[in-house]
């Protein structure tokens, strides 16, 4: 199975699961592993209970996540580098706005922002 396929079905599990009212945006936290051939990168899904575009911190608000909350990214996706890993999810996930059963249950939010978790944060799409 590809990494897309892996991710998107690790997506529609996540999606499927009870949402409480209280998420206002979703945020995929991307995060360095320790450091091995096959994995440097994973990627995480949270729900965050408050939204603002002028406040970088939204995503820190964390009030909901799935049970399989982690997604290890092989390096054969992601590459070394962390611009070329976040590219290449940020591309990922918008494909799955409009082509997953998710990106409906994901569009009924205020926002969906990717980034690293101690960078800053890409909206991917808003309200």
């Amino acid at each position: 199975m590809s990494f897309e396929e892996n991710f998107r079905t690790w997506l529609a599990r996540a999606l499927s699961e009870p949402v409480p009212a209280s998420v206002s945006a979703y945020a995929f936290n991307l995060f360095e592993y320790p450091e091995t051939p096959e994995v440097k990168f994973g990627i995480e899904l949270i729900g965050a209970g408050s939204f603002d575009p002028a406040h970088a911190e939204w995503a820190c608000d964390e009030v909901w996540e799935p049970a399989e909350r982690r997604l290890e990214i092989p390096t054969s996706y992601s590459s070394r580098e962390w611009e070329e890993c976040q590219r290449r999810l940020y591309s990922l996930v918008l494909s799955c706005l409009d082509f997953q059963p998710g990106g409906a249950i994901l569009k009924r939010k205020q926002a969906i922002g990717l980034g690293f978790v101690d960078g800053e944060l890409q909206l991917i799409w808003q309200k």
